[in-house]
């Protein structure tokens, strides 16, 4: 995604929330929910996908007056569940929470046809740019350039934990592409697989999201490598990122959606964007997601998602190549 256009459509995320704060509108008029919404989150529990399905499900409900059920339906690097939700009955209550760089590395590797047109999207209520490259503590690396240097002098001799297909792959094999070396990937499955795989010593590294490894990090039983993000993140400040090692074109951002069955009730989605839009103005929300994953609220609403996710996929697609090879 071309970095003017990225920053404009942030800025333009940013000040909708101001102004929607400000104005406090109410949401879409219809008479959904009117019982227990199912929230697909297609990986298992513990990883990123489903705290931050889970944390705006409990205020969800206090918007909307209904119990938002997590159903974690994991499996084919989330196809499985995601394919589960593009069939179901448009009636309004199975929607699935997704993230794009699983569903377009999904497509790129020709796991799945799904794609972000195969569903009715309601709102981006994620973006994530904190994933990073982290070490057991007992793999021996010191920094960033240490790192790179023993990884560039030993091809395929480090391991390191991802998910086949997924954006964690699709974030490694970014990275080496940008950084002329090679390791070791393994599938582990999910996100809360990763922890376990480091600790127990099964892999050398993990890439995912800064907020799956955090309590390790801060304990000191996992070390931070580099983030592939565009710049520094200030709730992490010290872990360089990629660009500045000279990983050019290696920044991997990724934008979590609420998407509902095709032929969905457009009033019902735009009753659900109006309610995550309430839920990211709540101060609780904000300050738990900074706590627990280290970002901030990223809310884009309805009219804006095709263009803003047809850019995600341009960007991505042109790893096709690499992710096949």
């Amino acid at each position: 995604m071309k970095v003017k256009k990225l920053v404009s459509i942030l800025l333009l995320a940013i000040f909708a929330l101001i102004l929607c704060g400000i104005n406090n509108p109410a949401i879409a008029e219809t008479n959904w929910p009117t019982r227990p919404v199912s929230i697909i989150v297609p990986f298992i529990p513990g990883g990123d996908s489903d705290f931050h399905a889970r944390l705006h499900a409990r205020f969800l409900e206090t918007v909307l007056g209904q119990p938002f059920i997590i159903v974690n339906v994991a499996g084919a690097g989330g196809t499985i569940g995601a394919t589960q939700v593009s069939v179901a009955a448009p009636d309004g209550y199975t929607v699935l929470f997704y993230q794009t760089g699983a569903l377009f590395t999904n497509k790129l590797v020709e796991s799945t046809d799904l794609d972000h047109n195969s569903f009715a999207i309601a709102c981006i209520a994620m973006y994530d740019e904190t994933n990073v490259i982290v070490a057991g503590a007992d793999a021996g690396f010191v920094d960033a350039a240490d790192f790179l240097e023993r990884v560039r002098a030993n091809p395929y001799r480090y391991s390191i934990a991802t998910t086949i297909p997924g954006f964690s792959f699709y974030t490694v094999i970014r990275m080496q592409a940008a950084g002329n070396f090679r390791l070791n990937i393994v599938d582990v499955g999910g996100a809360g697989a990763m922890v376990p795989s480091l600790l127990g010593n099964h892999t050398a590294l993990a890439a995912n999201a800064y907020g799956v490894f955090r309590q390790h990090i801060e304990n000191g039983t996992i070390i931070p490598i580099m983030t592939s993000a565009e710049s520094r993140n200030p709730n992490f400040p010290d872990v360089p990122t990629m660009k500045e090692m000279g990983l050019e074109d290696a920044q991997a951002p990724r934008a979590g959606f609420f998407a509902f069955p095709l032929g969905t009730d457009p009033a019902i989605l735009q009753r659900l964007a109006d309610a995550v839009r309430i839920v990211h103005q709540n101060p609780e929300y904000a300050r738990e997601l900074r706590e627990s994953f280290s970002m901030e609220p990223f809310f884009l609403d309805t009219p804006y998602v095709q263009e803003f996710l047809d850019d995600m996929w341009a960007d991505m697609a042109r790893f096709r190549d690499y992710l096949n090879q």
